[in-house]
């Protein structure tokens, strides 16, 4: 018999038959299924190109790619790149350092 520790009330219960005293209360307004994180279309906001209203952010997008304005502050972070590091040449400075040192 599998039995876990309760934070409840201190003691020890069978997985199988857990007090219903012990389980923990659940909110009715919240569910245990997961919900997608959803972005809405809507918005409302006077367009900086053309002074138009728009309630749309793809109505707003359209207008301002064929006026030709470029949107900027949506733009994906570009990843890094590292440089490949040349080993070839840190190993020729190195033996150049060392006979240096030497000399």
């Amino acid at each position: 018999m599998r039995e876990r520790y309760c934070r409840v009330c201190g003691g020890w219960h069978a997985l199988d038959q857990w007090p219903q005293n012990c389980l923990p209360a659940q909110n009715a307004a919240q569910s245990d299924l997961p919900a997608p994180h959803f972005v809405s279309d809507n918005i409302d906001i006077q367009s900086m190109h053309d002074g138009k209203h728009y309630t749309s952010k793809a109505r707003l997008r359209s207008a301002y790619r064929a006026a030709g304005v470029v949107e900027i502050g949506n733009e994906k972070p570009q990843p890094i790149e590292k440089p490949k590091t040349d080993r070839t040449a840190i190993r020729n400075e190195l033996r150049r350092v060392h006979a240096e040192y030497n000399a």
